[in-house]
């Protein structure tokens, strides 16, 4: 009987845990931090209030969405954590006067991207074909095409060490979004991390941050802010 309460009392107090970050408000968690739909309106309106006033800007151009700023506010506190975590101090750069918070905060995704540091890891035939499906996916390799098959390009998926790197940083990803429980809302799933990528930025391989979403993975990467808004600053 002593067992069975002990249970049932683990079993409540993880309930109120998942509970304690499923607020519909917040959007996502990581650690101790969180994003608010609230704030996501408000990145949003400071980024399309800055671009607006930029010289010749286009008025019906499509700003970010609100799943590239959930994926955005995820991936730079994981890549926070990361940075602090293997004891590197250099503070990062400050970004222009004026520049609009979402703006930043790409910017500092993009340069941990760069120079994420991990230990390379070896692929297996499953994870060389997990880049070869994603490749097919986003159109950038055409199965139907004898000089793309997988048995002639797993070789050379294999040869670099491109891939191993990418899984490096995938590892290092997964396990500090793991220690930081990280939570996403589910109209946000799935958030996730390119940490390969082929041509005009289509992903090869993800890091998912969170949960997954109950449909297939996502292939395509969430509109964000461009390069072109980031070089106007």
């Amino acid at each position: 009987m002593r067992r069975l309460i002990a249970a049932a009392g683990i079993a409540t107090a993880l309930l109120a845990l998942a509970a304690c970050r499923s607020n519909p408000d917040i959007a996502a968690y990581v650690g101790d931090q969180k994003l608010t739909e609230q704030q996501v309106t408000e990145l949003l309106n400071d980024y399309a209030k800055a671009q607006g006033a930029q010289p010749g800007a286009d008025p019906n151009a499509a700003g970010p969405s609100r799943e590239a700023v959930v994926q955005l506010f995820v991936s730079d506190q994981l890549c926070q954590r990361i940075t602090k975590q293997q004891g590197d101090t250099t503070p990062p750069a400050s970004p222009p006067a004026g520049t609009p918070e979402l703006l930043a905060i790409y910017q500092r995704v993009q340069t941990c991207k760069e120079s994420l540091k991990a230990e390379p890891v070896k692929p297996t035939e499953a994870d060389l074909r997990e880049v070869y499906d994603n490749g097919v996916a986003v159109k950038a390799i055409d199965p139907s095409d004898p000089n793309q098959s997988f048995d002639l390009l797993k070789a050379k998926l294999a040869d670099g060490d491109y891939v191993s790197q990418a899984l490096g940083k995938r590892k290092v990803l997964d396990d500090a979004a793991k220690a930081a429980d990280v939570s996403v809302n589910p109209r946000y799933r799935s958030v996730y991390f390119p940490v390969l990528e082929f041509s005009q930025n289509l992903p090869a391989l993800t890091a998912i941050l969170g949960q997954p979403a109950s449909t297939a993975v996502v292939n395509v990467p969430a509109p964000a802010p461009s390069e072109q808004a980031a070089q106007q600053q």
